[in-house]
């Protein structure tokens, strides 16, 4: 083979081989993943109702205020409000403790002691109390007692052993009694009260007036002392002596 021939094929062996070892050191190239491709959205179907998202939290309905009305929880006091101090229970409450003035001299307050009413004992119904506890004891002419009594006699007894001897004047006698309360002007046939002294027959006889209609008299010997109607007896009632003593 001729040499020229010969030459142009070692080189373009050479030259092939050349090639072929420039493409073996070329690195290769790594593959790599495609680039994502973002899948189109879904158009919406207009025909379709939309929905809520999934994700968006679905809240339960707020129940329905309950038909009794409920109490409002009292506010809390404001801190910043004045709140007026509660009473100290260990201060005295006592009107008549002592207290301190502003330039600290010590002071008492003295409650006013409530207005008592005087008691007045019913003198009237004690001396009918009195004439009534002889009842029992016998008649007799000119008895002053305390076993023996005529009819002045037990008007004067009860008087003097209720206390009240100077409120009925005119001695001893019925007709002295009379004498005294017409005198003093004393004496009416209506409106008695108790105590007060009946005197019958234009003082011929005396008895004590005790109230609805009776009177406590000594009568005689044989009735001794007795409770009888006003116009029971048979000497007719003349009139009242009102003594006026104290009846509570």
């Amino acid at each position: 083979m001729p040499n020229h021939i010969h030459g142009l094929r070692v080189t373009a062996i050479a030259l092939f081989v050349a090639i072929a070892g420039t493409t073996a050191a070329v690195a290769p190239v790594a593959a790599t993943d495609p680039a994502p491709v973002e899948s189109p959205s879904p158009t919406p179907d207009p025909s379709a109702t939309p929905s809520e998202s999934p994700s968006a939290p679905v809240e339960s309905p707020t129940p329905s205020a309950d038909p009794s009305p409920s109490v409002e929880p009292a506010p809390s006091a404001d801190p910043s409000a004045g709140v007026a101090p509660s009473a100290d229970p260990a201060a005295p409450t006592d009107p008549a403790a002592p207290t301190s003035d502003p330039n600290g001299s010590l002071t008492t307050t003295v409650a006013a002691p409530a207005p008592v009413r005087a008691i007045v004992p019913n003198l009237g119904l004690r001396v009918v109390r009195i004439a009534l506890a002889q009842r029992g004891d016998q008649y007799r002419a000119g008895g002053q007692g305390p076993y023996y009594f005529d009819c002045s006699g037990l008007v004067r007894y009860a008087y003097r052993k209720a206390g009240v001897s100077a409120k009925l004047g005119g001695g001893s006698s019925a007709r002295g009694m009379l004498y005294w309360g017409r005198i003093h002007g004393l004496t009416s046939s209506r409106n008695p009260r108790i105590g007060d002294v009946a005197i019958y027959g234009g003082g011929t006889h005396a008895g004590i007036w005790m109230g609805k209609g009776r009177v406590v008299q000594a009568l005689n010997p044989r009735l001794d002392i007795r409770v009888l109607g006003l116009h029971a007896v048979t000497k007719p009632f003349t009139t009242f002596i009102h003594t006026r003593i104290p009846r509570g």
